[in-house]
């Protein structure tokens, strides 16, 4: 059985691979447990659980690596392609044969996007971010009039800022905020609250994968697992097994590895 670390600082080659989840699985040598409970179990995991990315693999499955740098956002629609930067640049590009000045660069600082997909022929954003204290977020949407306008607007408010989102059904969107998860419904352009934790903002949530009928959550501080129970969702933390007593004067683990 070939084992490879992927414990900070040095990554190696393995680092770029990670390894393959199916739902309700467990990488070999880790744990499942219950999400802390107590302040001093909180602050052992901030020190001692390391970063993690959630990404899509083959099939259902879900890969899980240490981060790596996001590629830039794209939504693809019948006749062109808009693009969205971190810095708040929105650019529209119509494919080849499209009228030129169907196109539009788009640059606006207060606009931070972390997410975006496509509904209807229109694009939607889940824009962004922590400020003096506030955490602001909306729901952007670039609803499509004809080959050459757009009409933009706000449709909908968060209570906290977004970290990424992932579609589920036809027209859900489902949000990852810095405190929890948000259904989007993009037809009806509603939300519905789906599981909250206000703690989460202190791990950096930054990505998510659905899982079976659950999700995975990657953070800066360890990884996030939500299953249905009942009409909501119960929280587990898949964590090495040595590092499975978050709690002090025990709070430390050692380097984090992956089996297979």
């Amino acid at each position: 059985m070939a084992c490879f670390a992927l414990a900070w600082p040095a990554l190696g080659a393995a680092g770029a691979h990670g390894i393959s989840l199916g739902a309700g699985e467990v990488p070999k040598g880790w744990a499942a447990i219950a999400a802390p409970e107590d302040a001093a179990q909180w602050q052992c995991a901030i020190d001692a659980l390391r970063p993690w990315q959630v990404s899509a693999d083959d099939g259902e499955r879900v890969r899980i690596a240490p981060p790596q740098p996001a590629p830039p956002l794209q939504v693809a629609l019948a006749d062109g392609v808009m693009r969205a930067a971190g810095d708040g640049r929105i650019e529209w590009t119509p494919r080849q044969g499209a009228a030129a000045k169907a196109g539009f660069v788009l640059s606006n600082a207060d606009l931070r996007p972390k997410a975006a997909t496509e509904f209807g022929g229109d694009v939607f954003l889940a824009e962004g971010r922590s400020h003096d204290g506030r955490h602001e977020g909306a729901i952007v949407r670039f609803e499509r009039r004809d080959a050459q306008r757009w009409r933009i607007h706000r449709a909908l408010e968060l209570d906290a800022t977004p970290a990424a989102a992932a579609r589920s059904g036809e027209r859900d969107w489902v949000v990852l905020t810095q405190t929890g998860l948000v259904a989007i419904d993009l037809a009806a352009q509603r939300q519905r609250p789906l599981h909250r934790n206000p703690r989460w903002a202190r791990l950096q949530p930054q990505s998510l994968q659905a899982s079976g009928a659950g999700w995975l959550i990657g953070t800066a501080h360890g990884l996030i697992r939500l299953q249905p129970f009942g009409e909501h969702y119960s929280e587990q933390w898949l964590v090495p097994e040595n590092c499975r007593r978050l709690a002090a004067p025990q709070c430390g683990c050692r380097p984090q590895r992956l089996e297979r």
